[in-house]
Protein backbone atom coordinates (compact mmCIF):
# COMPACT_ATOMS: atom_id res chain seq x y z
CA UNK A 1 0.00 0.00 0.00
CA UNK A 2 3.43 2.08 0.46
CA UNK A 3 3.16 3.24 -3.81
CA UNK A 4 -0.71 4.44 -3.13
CA UNK A 5 0.37 6.39 0.24
CA UNK A 6 3.14 8.25 -1.98
CA UNK A 7 1.04 8.69 -4.94
CA UNK A 8 -2.15 9.79 -3.07
CA UNK A 9 -0.82 11.56 0.16
CA UNK A 10 -3.88 13.25 0.89
CA UNK A 11 -6.61 10.87 -0.36
CA UNK A 12 -4.28 7.89 1.84
CA UNK A 13 -5.50 9.36 5.27
CA UNK A 14 -8.91 7.38 4.71
CA UNK A 15 -7.82 4.08 5.12
CA UNK A 16 -10.97 3.04 3.10
CA UNK A 17 -9.94 4.24 -0.11
CA UNK A 18 -6.52 2.94 0.66
CA UNK A 19 -7.57 -0.41 1.06
CA UNK A 20 -9.76 -0.13 -2.16
CA UNK A 21 -6.91 1.80 -4.17
CA UNK A 22 -4.87 -1.09 -3.52
CA UNK A 23 -7.35 -3.70 -4.16
CA UNK A 24 -7.95 -2.17 -7.80
CA UNK A 25 -4.40 -1.15 -8.52
CA UNK A 26 -2.82 -4.67 -7.58
CA UNK A 27 -2.54 -6.51 -10.39
CA UNK A 28 -0.93 -3.69 -12.29
CA UNK A 29 1.38 -2.42 -9.46
CA UNK A 30 2.64 -6.84 -9.21
CA UNK A 31 3.56 -6.58 -12.49
CA UNK A 32 5.55 -3.52 -12.52
CA UNK A 33 7.19 -4.70 -9.27
CA UNK A 34 8.25 -7.75 -10.88
CA UNK A 35 9.76 -6.11 -14.12
CA UNK A 36 11.49 -3.79 -11.70
CA UNK A 37 12.98 -6.86 -9.84
CA UNK A 38 13.65 -8.44 -13.04
CA UNK A 39 15.51 -5.62 -14.43
CA UNK A 40 17.70 -5.34 -11.54
CA UNK A 41 18.75 -8.57 -11.43
CA UNK A 42 16.94 -9.40 -8.46
CA UNK A 43 15.65 -13.04 -7.84
CA UNK A 44 11.81 -13.87 -8.47
CA UNK A 45 10.48 -16.82 -8.45
CA UNK A 46 8.71 -18.62 -10.81
CA UNK A 47 5.23 -18.72 -9.83
CA UNK A 48 5.36 -15.17 -8.44
CA UNK A 49 6.34 -14.42 -12.48
CA UNK A 50 3.86 -16.00 -14.32
CA UNK A 51 1.10 -14.56 -11.81
CA UNK A 52 2.27 -11.50 -12.95
CA UNK A 53 1.97 -12.50 -16.30
CA UNK A 54 -1.34 -13.85 -16.36
CA UNK A 55 -2.81 -16.61 -17.86
CA UNK A 56 -1.42 -18.53 -20.26
CA UNK A 57 -2.99 -17.58 -23.82
CA UNK A 58 -2.12 -20.54 -26.08
CA UNK A 59 -4.65 -22.27 -24.82
CA UNK A 60 -8.07 -22.54 -23.55
CA UNK A 61 -7.55 -19.78 -20.95
CA UNK A 62 -10.34 -20.86 -18.32
CA UNK A 63 -11.46 -24.55 -17.79
CA UNK A 64 -15.06 -25.05 -16.08
CA UNK A 65 -16.16 -27.67 -13.53
CA UNK A 66 -19.57 -28.62 -12.28
CA UNK A 67 -17.20 -30.55 -9.35
CA UNK A 68 -13.94 -30.13 -8.13
CA UNK A 69 -11.85 -32.40 -5.44
CA UNK A 70 -10.13 -29.55 -3.62
CA UNK A 71 -7.87 -30.86 -0.87
CA UNK A 72 -9.86 -34.26 -0.54
CA UNK A 73 -12.82 -32.57 -0.48
CA UNK A 74 -15.88 -32.36 -3.50
CA UNK A 75 -17.45 -29.25 -4.46
CA UNK A 76 -20.13 -28.85 -6.44
CA UNK A 77 -21.91 -25.92 -8.45
CA UNK A 78 -25.65 -25.14 -7.05
CA UNK A 79 -27.04 -26.59 -10.48
CA UNK A 80 -25.14 -29.61 -10.20
CA UNK A 81 -26.56 -30.14 -6.90
CA UNK A 82 -29.78 -29.46 -7.47
CA UNK A 83 -29.65 -32.66 -9.42
CA UNK A 84 -28.12 -35.35 -7.04
CA UNK A 85 -29.05 -36.46 -3.44
CA UNK A 86 -26.01 -34.77 -1.81
CA UNK A 87 -25.11 -31.10 -0.87
CA UNK A 88 -21.55 -29.83 -1.81
CA UNK A 89 -22.38 -26.30 -2.75
CA UNK A 90 -22.25 -24.83 -0.04
CA UNK A 91 -19.21 -22.65 1.25
CA UNK A 92 -18.14 -20.37 4.00
CA UNK A 93 -14.78 -18.16 4.35
CA UNK A 94 -12.98 -16.28 6.76
CA UNK A 95 -11.77 -13.06 5.68
CA UNK A 96 -9.71 -9.86 7.29
CA UNK A 97 -12.26 -6.95 6.40
CA UNK A 98 -12.57 -3.64 7.37
CA UNK A 99 -15.51 -2.30 9.53
CA UNK A 100 -16.56 0.95 9.88
CA UNK A 101 -19.15 2.94 11.55
CA UNK A 102 -20.60 5.28 9.15
CA UNK A 103 -19.85 6.22 5.46
CA UNK A 104 -17.35 9.54 7.23
CA UNK A 105 -15.58 7.29 9.49
CA UNK A 106 -11.97 7.65 8.55
CA UNK A 107 -10.60 4.94 10.98
CA UNK A 108 -12.02 1.62 10.25
CA UNK A 109 -11.39 -1.43 12.35
CA UNK A 110 -9.59 -4.45 10.56
CA UNK A 111 -11.02 -7.80 11.92
CA UNK A 112 -11.79 -11.72 10.70
CA UNK A 113 -15.29 -12.53 9.51
CA UNK A 114 -17.26 -15.07 7.97
CA UNK A 115 -18.66 -15.18 4.74
CA UNK A 116 -21.51 -17.73 3.67
CA UNK A 117 -22.32 -18.60 0.23
CA UNK A 118 -23.47 -20.80 -2.77
CA UNK A 119 -20.90 -22.36 -5.42
CA UNK A 120 -22.48 -21.21 -8.77
CA UNK A 121 -19.36 -21.80 -11.09
CA UNK A 122 -16.07 -23.22 -10.55
CA UNK A 123 -13.05 -21.81 -12.94
CA UNK A 124 -9.66 -23.11 -13.69
CA UNK A 125 -6.65 -20.74 -14.74
CA UNK A 126 -3.53 -22.21 -16.22
CA UNK A 127 -0.48 -20.49 -15.64
CA UNK A 128 1.83 -21.95 -18.21
CA UNK A 129 3.63 -24.37 -15.18
CA UNK A 130 0.69 -24.59 -12.94
CA UNK A 131 -3.39 -23.88 -12.51
CA UNK A 132 -5.37 -21.66 -10.07
CA UNK A 133 -8.75 -22.77 -9.05
CA UNK A 134 -11.40 -20.17 -8.18
CA UNK A 135 -14.91 -20.49 -6.59
CA UNK A 136 -17.58 -18.28 -8.03
CA UNK A 137 -19.64 -17.89 -5.12
CA UNK A 138 -23.09 -16.41 -4.27
CA UNK A 139 -22.71 -15.00 -1.46
CA UNK A 140 -25.24 -13.86 1.99
CA UNK A 141 -25.43 -10.24 2.70
CA UNK A 142 -23.21 -10.10 6.03
CA UNK A 143 -25.76 -7.10 7.16
CA UNK A 144 -29.08 -8.72 6.26
CA UNK A 145 -28.95 -12.18 5.85
CA UNK A 146 -26.54 -13.65 8.42
CA UNK A 147 -27.66 -13.68 11.97
CA UNK A 148 -26.74 -15.61 15.37
CA UNK A 149 -29.65 -17.34 17.39
CA UNK A 150 -29.79 -17.54 21.11
CA UNK A 151 -28.34 -20.99 21.14
CA UNK A 152 -25.78 -19.51 19.24
CA UNK A 153 -26.43 -21.76 15.91
CA UNK A 154 -25.33 -19.37 12.73
CA UNK A 155 -28.48 -18.89 10.27
CA UNK A 156 -28.60 -17.71 7.00
CA UNK A 157 -31.33 -16.54 4.29
CA UNK A 158 -30.24 -18.22 1.19
CA UNK A 159 -32.03 -15.54 -1.26
CA UNK A 160 -30.20 -12.54 0.63
CA UNK A 161 -27.50 -11.86 -1.72
CA UNK A 162 -24.68 -9.75 -1.61
CA UNK A 163 -21.37 -8.49 -2.00
CA UNK A 164 -21.79 -8.39 -5.91
CA UNK A 165 -18.16 -7.05 -6.91
CA UNK A 166 -16.39 -10.19 -4.74
CA UNK A 167 -18.24 -13.13 -6.13
CA UNK A 168 -14.96 -15.24 -6.61
CA UNK A 169 -12.22 -17.12 -3.97
CA UNK A 170 -9.45 -19.31 -4.41
CA UNK A 171 -11.00 -22.63 -3.48
CA UNK A 172 -8.14 -23.43 -1.51
CA UNK A 173 -9.56 -20.82 0.76
CA UNK A 174 -13.01 -22.16 1.12
CA UNK A 175 -14.23 -24.20 3.88
CA UNK A 176 -17.42 -26.29 3.57
CA UNK A 177 -20.19 -26.11 5.05
CA UNK A 178 -24.01 -27.35 4.61
CA UNK A 179 -27.26 -25.48 5.28
CA UNK A 180 -30.26 -27.11 6.85
CA UNK A 181 -33.73 -25.36 6.88
CA UNK A 182 -34.82 -24.05 10.28
CA UNK A 183 -37.81 -25.66 11.12
CA UNK A 184 -39.47 -23.07 13.35
CA UNK A 185 -38.18 -20.83 10.17
CA UNK A 186 -38.49 -21.48 6.47
CA UNK A 187 -36.73 -18.05 5.48
CA UNK A 188 -33.75 -18.78 7.03
CA UNK A 189 -30.94 -22.08 7.07
CA UNK A 190 -28.75 -22.85 9.87
CA UNK A 191 -25.22 -23.71 8.97
CA UNK A 192 -23.61 -26.87 9.82
CA UNK A 193 -19.52 -27.09 9.72
CA UNK A 194 -17.78 -29.51 7.69
CA UNK A 195 -15.78 -31.92 10.26
CA UNK A 196 -12.60 -32.84 8.77
CA UNK A 197 -12.20 -35.95 6.82
CA UNK A 198 -10.06 -38.90 7.13
CA UNK A 199 -11.23 -40.28 3.19
CA UNK A 200 -11.20 -38.37 0.13
CA UNK A 201 -14.55 -37.69 -1.57
CA UNK A 202 -15.64 -38.50 -5.09
CA UNK A 203 -17.03 -35.51 -7.32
Amino acid sequence: MEISKSSNPQRARNEKWLRDEHNRSFLNLIREEVMREIQEGQVVSRTIRWIAHGPSSREQVVMIYEGYNVNGICYNTKPCDDNKMVQNSGVMFVASTMHVASVKDKNPIIANMSFYGVIQGIWEERYNSFMVTQLRCDWIDTKNGVRVDDLGFTLVDLNCIGHYSNSFILASQARQVFYVKDPSDGRWSVVVKLQEKDFVDNC
